[in-house]
């Protein structure tokens, strides 16, 4: 992967997946319908998730999966500044 434009495109895209699965995994569905759009749209995101990270060199994979470990405690949950 020789384009810089690119790996950072990779990289934020598969960062902003890791977030939207940790949320929806996070947030109670309050009803049937809530519950079965959270379903789907983890294991679209999941599946999306593992073919960017399969389909990058190492390092991205792991650039892309320690996006959660950057986000601090004492920032709002919505905070999508440095990740």
């Amino acid at each position: 992967m020789t384009n810089p434009a690119l790996t950072a495109h990779l990289i934020s895209q598969g960062r902003a997946l890791v977030r939207a699965l940790e949320s929806l995994a996070t947030i109670a569905p309050s009803g049937l319908r809530e519950r079965v759009l959270a379903r789907l749209l983890l294991a679209a995101y999941k599946r999306r998730l593992r073919a960017v990270v399969a389909a990058a060199p190492s390092w991205v994979g792991e650039e892309i999966l320690s996006a959660s470990e950057a986000i601090g405690d004492k920032r709002p949950a919505l905070w999508l500044g440095e990740n």
